[in-house]
């Protein structure tokens, strides 16, 4: 008979699955504050320090998609010291870098870390908490995420001003040891036998090399033309790569990834909006506290207190999308709230070069309202678009191309950015404003499509 209680153990166990995740979503917006001081201390340019974050998403967006095997064949505990233990090694070569590219090994090891430990909390809470507390603690799970997006560039901004960069790392390798020694005594072995399976090897490496080459192609762009075998070569490299990877992926009947369910175009369509949204949030979350402390010339503190609001108004609107998605159906949170991101990034716009720290607060806020009115929502719908034994499949489309847009979003911030710092010949602020400029420009052409496909393709009413 199963047990209705929830016990201690339980919940510790769940709480240091989730430090991993938390970690690695904090590391990734706090750092977002500290990138004018990383330009300066490693002399990179501003198309270069957006690899600190790109890189990680990337790395993630090629992990997650074998999470499933990996689940079948290791146990969680092993899982779990795998990820943690990777995890804390790239926070130990960050805390010691040298130089810039030894930062990146170290922000490519916790890429894989948080990608090997991303789905691990989610698991132990499906598998192990009683249904009575079920909602509860999958109201937890997401909380956990959530917070970290909120407090990460406040918390960057403050070490960074008080203390240094550096210290975001150490504080981040204390919390993990935390974890990890109360996960070693908590974490149950779900899986007491490693089950023999097959390794999807050639889809992985195939998927993988496509998107690593598509990002790079983009990256290019900054210092290449757009003719030129550093970008085209790279974006056809790695068109060719995911043709391959469909192909063995079609005929393969258990694959890593089912490419046959972008044969329902509303899935495909939804999914469509869900990565642009994806896109232009991280690239906001890269452009703006770049203009607060290159333009309107704010510590990096300020920066993140000024980011603080936008995130607490993402989780609230988030919450209020659920309700409003459960009695009026999909279109409303999900047109409503695109509409909002989009009056937000207009305004945007139209108060570049004059964009104050008030302002950017209330519109960050209202951007943020509207992402959260729409994003989960999105997932949600495009979900129900599909049949009860392709969901599982849906859903691990939607987790590899939410990593992969959150690196696209930040590339283009700041490929944008760089082109527009090389190309004027006045001051860094006024190139960094310029580029703000072709960023929102560029975001709410995205989102208007977003707006176009999203009336012709959200179902009035879910399945």
């Amino acid at each position: 008979m199963e047990s209705k209680r929830l016990n201690r153990k339980l919940l510790i166990a769940i709480l240091s699955a989730g430090i991993l995740s938390f970690l690695g979503i904090l590391d990734e917006t706090a750092t977002t504050v500290t990138f004018p001081i990383l330009i300066n201390e490693f002399s990179v340019t501003t198309g270069q320090v957006q690899w600190v974050n790109t890189i990680v998403l990337l790395v993630i967006a090629v992990i997650v998609p074998i999470s499933s095997q990996i689940k079948l064949r290791f146990s969680t505990k092993n899982i779990f010291l795998s990820g943690i233990l990777i995890f804390m090694m790239g926070l130990l070569i960050d805390i010691v870098s040298p130089r810039f590219d030894f930062l990146l090994l170290g922000r490519i090891f916790q890429g894989i870390g948080t990608g090997i430990g991303l789905p691990l909390m989610y698991n132990i809470i499906l598998e192990k908490v009683p249904k009575a507390h079920l909602d509860f603690m999958m109201g937890i799970g997401t909380m956990i995420t959530a917070a970290a997006v909120a407090i990460g560039p406040v918390f960057g901004g403050i070490i960074t001003q008080r203390l240094n960069w550096r210290w975001i790392f150490i504080i981040s390798f204390i919390l993990g040891t935390i974890g990890l020694i109360s996960g070693l005594f908590t974490i149950p072995q779900l899986s007491l036998a490693s089950k023999k399976v097959h390794f999807k090897f050639l889809q992985w490496v195939t998927l993988g090399i496509g998107l690593i080459l598509l990002i790079i192609g983009f990256t290019n762009f900054v210092k290449n033309s757009l003719l030129s075998y550093k970008v085209s070569g790279f974006i056809i490299g790695g068109i060719i790569s995911l043709i391959i990877w469909g192909k063995l992926s079609w005929r393969d009947k258990n694959p890593l990834i089912n490419p046959k369910i972008f044969q329902d175009i509303t899935f495909t369509m939804q999914l469509v909006c869900y990565c642009i949204a994806k896109i232009s949030t991280l690239a906001l979350g890269f452009a703006l506290p770049l203009y607060i402390e290159l333009v309107n010339f704010g510590s990096s503190s300020i920066a993140g207190w000024i980011l603080l609001p936008g995130a607490i108004a993402d989780a609230i609107m988030a919450a209020v999308g659920g309700k409003i998605l459960a009695k009026r159906g999909n279109r409303l949170p999900i047109i409503s709230g695109t509409f909002v991101s989009l009056l937000s990034l207009s305004l945007l716009f139209l108060s570049t070069p004059h964009l104050t720290n008030t302002l950017i607060i209330f519109l960050y806020i209202l951007y943020y309202g509207g992402y959260g009115l729409s994003f989960s929502t999105l997932m949600t719908s495009g979900l129900t678009a599909l049949t009860k034994k392709e969901q599982a499949e849906g859903n691990a489309i939607y987790n590899t191309l939410q990593q992969f847009s959150g690196a696209v979003g930040t590339a283009l911030a700041g490929s944008l950015i760089a082109i527009s710092q090389k190309a004027t010949s006045q001051s860094l602020a006024n190139g960094t404003a310029q580029g703000n400029k072709r960023i929102f420009i560029t975001l709410i052409l995205l989102i208007s499509l977003s707006l176009v496909i999203e009336v012709f393709f959200i179902p009035k009413s879910n399945k």
